[in-house]
């Protein structure tokens, strides 16, 4: 996996078979997935005889799967090629406590992001809770907040 776009200064899209609400780091930087789309190749955007391209190149219809990631912890924007990795829960442990103090200055904003798709922050909240369980009822009650304001956000 590798980072293929840079957007914003909190904002990047790797190249990689990731799911929304995973972690990955790149370099120093942690992130989360928060939105996955599909790209299409850019030969057939620019070629003219598809159909013929096709036969003879048949990977080239597949595409690319993108995901497009927040910057959790960020000491650095990562460099376009930068490689790339899963965080496992020991090391998502290690990113939030900073000497021996639970922190995610990052809520608000990622927050904010998610606003259509809120269950990605809970969810990751549910994992924090999990790779955490010191700092188990600071994570809930933020959950709860979370979680009343997909349910205010609901229309009956």
């Amino acid at each position: 996996m590798k980072v293929i776009r840079i957007l914003s200064q909190d904002e990047f899209e790797i190249d990689g078979d990731l799911k929304e609400g995973d972690v990955v780091r790149v370099g120093d930087c942690y992130a989360i997935v928060i939105k996955i789309y599909h790209e299409e190749s850019e030969l057939l955007r620019y070629l003219h005889n598809e159909g013929e391209i096709r036969s003879y190149l048949p990977d080239i219809n597949l595409g690319r799967r993108i995901a497009r990631c927040l910057s959790i912890k960020k000491d650095f924007v990562p460099e376009i090629g930068a490689d790339a990795e899963i965080v496992d829960d020991s090391e998502l442990k290690k990113a939030h406590l900073v000497d021996g103090e639970f922190s995610m200055p990052y809520l608000v904003q990622m927050m904010r992001k998610c606003r259509d798709r809120m269950w990605i922050v809970r969810d990751y909240l549910e994992r924090l809770m999990r790779a955490i369980p010191e700092e188990r009822d600071v994570i809930e009650i933020i959950k709860s907040e979370v979680e009343y304001s997909m349910l205010r956000d609901v229309e009956v």
